[in-house]
This record gives C-alpha cells, sequence and structure tokens, in this order.
C-alpha cells in the first residue's frame, strides 16, 4: 500500500480543483490520427485574457476526512463507518461536491479516456492494426500483460506530477490484475472484460486520490501488520464496490462508441463513483 508520490497531501489553501488538473481540451482516445497535446496550450495568445483567480477553499476542509480516515486506520480496517465517512466527507467538503472531485482526478480521467480508445480499437479495427498505428507493432502476438504493460506511456502521462502519477500507478495496478480474467489475447476480450478493466482503473484511481490527498501523512496502528493490511483491502473493496454499483455506463458495444462517447462515459463514472461515495458518507454520519 501506498501514496502515487511523497508529499504532505494538499494544505486548505490548495484551490478546489487546481488548474493543471484541467486540460484545455478533453484528450480524444487515439482514433487513427495523431495523440493530442495533454495539459494546456504551451503558446498561449497573450492577447487572451487569464482566466479567473478560484475562490479560496474553505479553510480546514480535509480536517474531518483526515481525522475518520486515520480512525478507519486505527482500528485495523475494522471501522466501516469511520471510512465511509471520511470518503464521503473528502467528496462534500474536501472538493467541493462530486463534481469538483471528478474534475480534480484530470489526469485518471485522461488515461480512462484513452486506454477505452484503445480497447475500442481492438474491437473495431483489430489488435493487430491498432498496435501498428500506435507504433507497437512489437508487441503484435504477445501475452494481454505484455500488450497492456506495454502501453502505459501512450495511456498514461509522464508521471512528472503528483496527479499523473496516480494515474499511471493506477493503471500499473489495474495491468497487475489482468490475470483474473483468464483471458490470453486481447482479440478474445470480450464487453465484459472491457467494462472490468475499465471499472478495475476508475476504482484504483480513486484510492490513489484518497491516500495522496488525505493520507499523505500516513497513520499510526494500533495493531501489527495484519491491521495494515486489513485496512488496505477494506479500503479497496470499498471503492470498487461504490465503483461498480453506481456503474449507469452503456460499454455493450465498445466498438461503435466514438472518442466524445467515450469521454462523456468517463466522466459519468467517476461523477457517479463520488456522488455514491458522498451519500454513503453522509448515511454514516
Amino acid at each position: 500500500m501506498g501514496t502515487s508520490g511523497r508529499s504532505g497531501g494538499p494544505s486548505s489553501q490548495t484551490p478546489l480543483v487546481p488548474s493543471w488538473l484541467e486540460p484545455a481540451a478533453p484528450p480524444a482516445p487515439p482514433d487513427g490520427g495523431a495523440a493530442p497535446e495533454r495539459g494546456p496550450n504551451p503558446h498561449p495568445d497573450p492577447r487572451q485574457p487569464l482566466p479567473p483567480i478560484p475562490p479560496s477553499p474553505p479553510p480546514g476542509r480535509f480536517k474531518s476526512a483526515r481525522t475518520n480516515f486515520s480512525s478507519f486506520a486505527r482500528s485495523g480496517g475494522r471501522d466501516v463507518r469511520a471510512l465511509r465517512r471520511a470518503v464521503g466527507q473528502y467528496a462534500r467538503s474536501g472538493t467541493g461536491g462530486s463534481g469538483n472531485a471528478t474534475r480534480r482526478m484530470g489526469a485518471s480521467r485522461a488515461t480512462a479516456s484513452l486506454a477505452l480508445g484503445v480497447l475500442r480499437d481492438f474491437q473495431r479495427d483489430g489488435v493487430v492494426e491498432t498496435l501498428r498505428r500506435l507504433d507497437l507493432a512489437d508487441l503484435v502476438g504477445r501475452p494481454l500483460e505484455d500488450i497492456f504493460i506495454g502501453l502505459t506511456d501512450t495511456v498514461c502521462g509522464d508521471g512528472g506530477s503528483i496527479d499523473e502519477g496516480i494515474a499511471r500507478e493506477a493503471w500499473l495496478e489495474t495491468v497487475a490484475e489482468l490475470h483474473e480474467l483468464h483471458v490470453a489475447n486481447p482479440a478474445d476480450l470480450t464487453p465484459d472484460d472491457m467494462r472490468t478493466i475499465f471499472l478495475t482503473f476508475v476504482a484504483h484511481s480513486i484510492v490513489g486520490r484518497l491516500l495522496q490527498d488525505i493520507g499523505a501523512n500516513g497513520f499510526k496502528f494500533a495493531g501489527d501488520l495484519a491491521d495494515v493490511e486489513a485496512f488496505d483491502e477494506q479500503l479497496r473493496s470499498y471503492i470498487r464496490r461504490s465503483v461498480e454499483d453506481s456503474f449507469s455506463g452503456d460499454l455493450t458495444a465498445p466498438a461503435a462508441l466514438s472518442d466524445e462517447q467515450i469521454g462523456r462515459v468517463v466522466d459519468q463514472t467517476y461523477r457517479e463513483a463520488w456522488d455514491l461515495l458522498q451519500l454513503q458518507g453522509d448515511a454514516a454520519e
């Protein structure tokens, strides 16, 4: 268990949604053309007005979430109500609601969109053609895990920031679970398999965001290593179930999805997950 980069976590003065988390335009999954640039325009027009300064966030907005997260840790993962309160308070007070919580997942949303785009192309254009178009022809015929590892730089940012690091770590954690699909060839992936891969990534990225924002300073555990493992397992299980329970998107025919539709599915998935996590936190108060 760990975070995607060591820091003290965001302070109360950190903007609710830092500007670097929102690309200038939503990144489109690879669809036969060149990959779009990530992040803000490197050559902005000096004649354009600067974006407005975001309002100051409420003071101490992470305090309640961190307090409950610490209680959950000290219980060795047994105080599930404290976990629900921590995550719900993070979404409601820490970020200002599920919409802002979703926007804070900027790098992860970009990775999710690009990954779904590749999976879509596997079905629509074939694995061989897709890998060749991405300059990854050397991966043709390799096992599923090797192909997904090879796709890391295609779907993830360079890992230069904490947020891109969260997305990259979530992707690698997802790749590590591919063996559970019992699929050796990416051409054999079903829509259900693709849904599982997508939701697994979303869940891992939310866990990474939570650990970075409200758990980056570490915890004191009352017990031993078993308590640490129970904490980690309970946290990941809770987020995974919530992501799966809240998902209402349609991935039954991925080959038919446009880049724009993929982007909407991704944003909707994160928004619905944070909505449910916030509701469950409110119910645990």
